[in-house]
């Protein structure tokens, strides 16, 4: 049990999307976290599948979800290098990209990871939505921030 703890303390999740504040946070574990020598890091971003309602051709749809794939990807090893940039070693990086097929929340499949990798540490950039969009479509950070549990959470804005 001791031993689990204190794994989950060296590991730090980093939920990625298209957004500046993303790279704000890659930039700020990096900082904060490069002299950590067993610091285990991933970064994690999540693609939607488009709905067969928007896009009914199941080809379509896989070249839409290929398309965010390649863009989302060079956007990951971006941040990847950022981290190496900063002092972390590409053996302490790991990339994740999940794809989304079912009409599930992108919150709830950080706390998945979050839990289900037994991560100490849950790192998100909040995009900064005003209030009327964050009522409307909800806010990934504010819904991260109210049901983590067992973890750290660190915002970054």
């Amino acid at each position: 049990m001791k031993e689990m703890a204190e794994r989950s303390q060296n590991k730090v999740l980093i939920a990625i999307d298209l957004s500046e504040n993303s790279l704000k946070a890659v930039d700020y574990v990096g900082g904060m976290l490069r002299c950590h020598e067993k610091v285990e890091i991933t970064l994690l971003t999540v693609i939607k599948e488009p709905s067969p309602d928007i896009v009914p051709d199941e080809a379509e749809r896989r070249k839409t979800v290929e398309k965010a794939r390649l863009e989302t990807l060079a956007l990951m090893e971006e941040a990847g290098s950022r981290l190496t940039a900063l002092g972390i070693s590409e053996k302490q990086i790991r990339i994740e990209i999940q794809v989304c097929q079912k009409p599930v929340s992108i919150g709830d499949l950080i706390l998945r990871q979050q839990e289900e990798g037994g991560y100490g540490t849950l790192v998100v950039g909040r995009r900064g939505v005003g209030k009327r969009e964050e009522f409307l479509f909800g806010s990934v950070s504010s819904r991260v921030v109210r049901d983590a549990k067992h973890c750290a959470v660190w915002v970054i804005e």
